[in-house]
């Protein structure tokens, strides 16, 4: 327990509702959360400030009045959503949060970053740190990250605000309303029996629990005075499970675990499956509709994409505490807990 004072943007969210999880389990005694809602699971000794966070008057007297020391910034909008809305609230959001941090005097700022932040479209195997943002970033999910990371790096130092970024990749996990939900609901649309992809291409995921306690870590070495203050203030990490698979293994190992296999599976190549999508995009857009299958998402099917955590192992002391099988696990049986209705399906599939 320490007398720091910690405020997450975004704690109604997974990442955010876990970095309070993880706050309250070792103890700490001043914890808040600012969010566009207020969630519905947040434990009673967390105070609750709801609003928008490009507002500055409000984030203002928000981490005025709940003191913080520290804040983690987990909010952000994906790809999909209105363009102009994804970037005021990843960009100008962010910004926002930082100037409220300098003005108030906060001495800790840890930002969520995206893993995908210096993706551009080809293969990336192993990438570390050292890789360079995209001249054409891959979408504008990923642009307005890279941008929103960028900002937070540079205010580091500044009006004694230390900041880190995390590159987070793909999470999943308890309470995930994306992912999980997603994967497991693909059994009954009966699309579990086509493959997009060889399969071949290694992909990074990130069990929530392992997020969060890596933010937890970045923040406690932000402190001054912490012998790795000088490895991490100003320094983006790269943060995943560390057991990178091929892109349908983990569907598949959920699938598995709630007690569903395909009985055959029809592999669809890169290039045909490219096709469709684009025909489909076309119909679509003739007719006015949103296609829910697309080239952007058989391009992130297929691509390898994992990263090297060695950094953050060696500055953030991070070593993910729970094994991916363990996360999948978990992460099944949170769901069909939650999902009976769903689970009954499921069993009549058997």
């Amino acid at each position: 327990m320490s007398s720091e004072s910690y405020l997450v943007i975004g704690g109604s969210g997974l990442l955010g509702g876990h970095i309070i999880d993880k706050l309250l389990e070792r103890g700490e005694t001043a914890v808040a959360t600012f969010d566009i809602a207020p969630g519905t699971t947040l434990d009673k000794r967390v105070r609750v400030f709801v609003g928008d966070v490009c507002d500055r008057t409000t984030l203002d007297k928000v981490v005025k009045e709940c003191g913080a020391t520290c804040i983690f910034h987990t909010v952000a909008l994906l790809q999909g959503k209105d363009d102009a809305l994804v970037r005021r609230v990843n960009i100008e959001g962010t910004r926002t949060v930082i100037s409220v941090a300098e003005a108030q005097r906060v001495s800790r700022l840890v930002y969520t970053s995206s893993a995908s932040v210096v993706f551009a479209g080809p293969d990336q195997a192993n990438v570390d740190e050292s890789a360079p943002y995209p001249e054409r970033p891959f979408d504008l999910y990923n642009e307005t990250k890279a941008l929103a990371e960028q900002a937070v790096l540079q205010a580091n130092g500044r009006h004694g605000l230390s900041t880190t970024s995390l590159r987070v990749a793909a999470i999943f996990g308890p309470r995930d309303r994306l992912s999980v939900p997603t994967i497991l609901g693909t059994i009954l649309t009966g699309n579990t029996n086509v493959q997009i992809g060889s399969n071949q291409n290694l992909f990074d995921w990130t069990y929530i629990e392992n997020a969060a306690h890596a933010h937890l870590l970045a923040a406690d070495r932000l402190a001054p005075g912490h012998p790795k203050y000088q490895q991490v203030a100003g320094e983006a990490f790269f943060i995943t499970n560390g057991e990178p698979r091929p892109y349908w293994d983990l569907p598949r190992a959920l699938w598995r675990e709630v007690g569903y296999t395909p009985k055959s599976v029809t592999v669809l190549p890169k290039s045909i499956a490219w096709l469709l999508a684009l025909m489909l995009e076309i119909v679509c857009w003739v007719r006015g509709t949103d296609p829910l299958f697309t080239r952007y998402r058989v391009h992130m099917m297929c691509a390898t994409r994992y990263c090297s955590i060695e950094k953050a192992r060696k500055a953030l002391d991070y070593e993910p505490p729970v094994p991916l099988d363990e996360g999948i696990r978990r992460s099944a049986q949170w769901w069909m807990l939650t999902h009976s209705e769903e689970m009954k399906k499921i069993r009549a599939l058997r």
